[in-house]
């Protein structure tokens, strides 16, 4: 049995491979690009007993593409869990692929879960759409300090809870600033809206995998997610029985509070952020929609806000969402109010 470490950057990887008693058998900077890729695997693995292992860092997605069908087997490393690297004194790639490789041949290796393709492609189009909306926020805000600067005074315009809708952008439309600001201000509403039209295309597609979806439409009935949210969480998450409980799930999403001890006691600081950001961004903004929507998330909110502040409330609104998606996905049942949720226990 072969076992390769590699390094893996955006021009070459650094690839070292031993044998089962960690007896180096071969060490080499291959370039990135496929056919040096499929070239050197199947030249390192014509016994068909090559395993490889590579860090789950940017861009580990084309890489593992490539090797995948090539090799006996594939894993993927959490890099933080990866401690012997993070922990060594002296780090340069060498050390890297090595370190990689002794723990993948003493079966060490902390896996990081690789998604299927399709499962990937599902997130990259989430993903694209959340950062469409998080541009047009921007802009939004780019907008607004445009029209401070140029103090406008229109009452019907003030009042307006919605200035980028129908009404507000023919104001807009039609305003006539100072100097440069004019020209600025229709640049911007054009950019908007053009981004507001492939925010619709990317709506149309997720819907549709929404519409096919049993679990997305499980998730739909929890309060604070819809369509979209449902979507994400759902292909975030991917494989719920990969997590052994409520915890974990919590875990995965950066949700739980980070732990200092000293002294024999125990503190709890703010939450840790390690892990799936956008699966704990789409969590905190379901919370936020649940609060409103839904009295029993209202009440649990008030009642922790009084005691620990807003921010602390929105993340055990949260967790509580989170562990209702991990119960209801677990037994493929829909979420029901109370009373009968207490009854079943979720709340």
């Amino acid at each position: 049995m072969k076992y390769m470490g590699i390094d893996h950057h955006k021009q070459y990887f650094i690839a070292d491979t031993m044998n089962s008693k960690g007896v180096r058998i071969k060490r080499d900077r291959v370039s990135t690009d496929r056919h040096s890729i499929r070239s050197y695997i199947s030249q390192m693995n014509q016994e068909g007993d090559l395993s490889v292992v590579i860090e789950a860092s940017y861009g580990w997605e084309y890489i593992y593409e490539e090797i995948k069908d090539l090799v006996k087997e594939i894993k993927v490393a959490h890099p933080l869990k990866t401690r012997a690297i993070a922990e060594a004194r002296i780090k340069t790639d060498l050390i890297d692929a090595a370190t990689l490789a002794h723990l993948l041949r003493s079966d060490l290796i902390p896996e990081a879960y690789a998604p299927s393709r399709e499962t990937r492609d599902k997130k990259y189009l989430l993903r694209y759409r959340a950062s469409l909306v998080r541009i047009r926020t921007m802009l939004k805000n780019i907008v607004h300090a445009v029209l401070s600067r140029n103090h406008i005074e229109s009452p019907g315009f003030r009042k307006l809870t919605d200035k980028f809708g129908k009404q507000g952008k023919a104001y807009m439309r039609a305003l006539q600033l100072k100097g440069n600001d004019t020209e600025i201000l229709q640049e911007y509403l054009d950019i908007i809206e053009s981004i507001e039209g492939k925010i619709l295309k990317a709506d149309r597609k997720i819907r549709e995998t929404f519409r096919k979806d049993e679990i997305c439409q499980l998730l739909e009935s929890i309060p604070g997610i819809g369509e979209l949210s449902a979507v994400l969480i759902r292909y975030e998450i991917d494989d719920i029985d990969r997590f052994t409980s409520p915890a974990k799930l919590w875990s995965y999403a950066g949700l739980v509070p980070s732990t200092y001890s000293s002294g024999g006691r125990t503190y709890q600081g703010r939450i840790t952020k390690q892990g799936n950001r956008w699966l704990r961004w789409i969590m905190i903004e379901a919370a936020q929609s649940a609060i409103t929507k839904d009295p029993w998330f209202g009440e649990k909110f008030a009642k922790i806000e009084k005691r620990a502040g807003k921010k602390k409330a929105k993340v055990t609104v949260a967790r509580k969402l989170l562990e209702i998606v991990y119960v209801l996905w677990k037994e493929r049942r829909p979420y029901y109010r109370k009373p009968v949720a207490v009854a079943l226990g979720l709340l």
